[in-house]
């Protein structure tokens, strides 16, 4: 049976997450692994909050029909809408030292990478949107974008707790969305254009429901985490 997808306004879901994150750094026993989804709107980071311009493009973005959310991870503008779905892991990393971002972003790739099977890579895709080292590619192009988030657990000061999120498209973007990111890179004073070309959809020879199977499958498998994952 497939994961469940939650239906929620994208302003709802990036609130949840910060509670998963709240409640994880007070328990690091807990684990949550949640799919989520939301109506049309733009996802970006406090950065560009900070131009001059974004209150004006913010609201120039809503008038077109795409609401612009604010997150707390990192990386650039993001859709959301049909074709989209979200996968939030948010668990306490194992004791360490120091955090090692780069392992903490495989655990987060790799189960994606295994449930989209051969073709499946990591690394940098130019005129993508929200375009990082991080990136999960299928067959040259990008199907998902990574962004992270973590902090010392307030429950266990020799544990990180970490929200690492990703953006999986089901379905390659929709022009609409290609161009209201850049016609608010452009309101924003960004010199910069996303290329929809360098975006692609789940493989034809998987399902939705047997992509997010196998996904739950492949987080499920990380034996270094607890065994159980609660739902949010």
């Amino acid at each position: 049976m497939s994961e469940r997808v939650d239906h929620l306004p994208a302003s709802a879901a990036l609130a949840r997450e910060t509670v998963l994150l709240g409640a994880v750094s007070a328990d690091p026993a807990q684990r949550y692994l949640w799919y989520w989804d939301s109506p049309r709107a733009l996802v970006m980071p406090k950065k560009l909050a900070a131009k001059p311009q974004f209150e004006a493009a913010a609201v120039a973005s809503r008038a077109r029909g795409w609401p612009v959310e604010v997150r707390s991870t990192g990386g650039d503008v993001t859709p959301q809408g049909p074709g989209v779905v979200n996968v939030t892991h948010v668990y306490a990393a194992p004791p360490a030292r120091t955090f090692d971002l780069d392992q903490e972003y495989g655990r987060l790739c790799a189960p994606i990478e295994a449930a989209l099977g051969v073709g499946a890579a990591r690394g940098w895709m130019p005129g993508a949107f929200c375009d990082g080292a991080h990136n999960v590619q299928f067959q040259g192009k990008k199907f998902a974008g990574t962004a992270m988030r973590f902090r010392p657990c307030r429950g266990d000061k020799s544990r990180y707790a970490v929200l690492a999120h990703a953006l999986l498209l089901m379905d390659p973007p929709e022009a609409g969305a290609i161009d209201a990111i850049n016609l608010f890179l452009a309101d924003l004073g960004e010199d910069r254009e996303i290329d929809p070309a360098t975006h692609t959809g789940l493989p034809k020879s998987l399902s939705r429901a047997d992509f997010l199977d196998r996904l739950a499958a492949a987080f499920a498998s990380d034996s270094e985490l607890v065994d159980q994952a609660a739902r949010p």
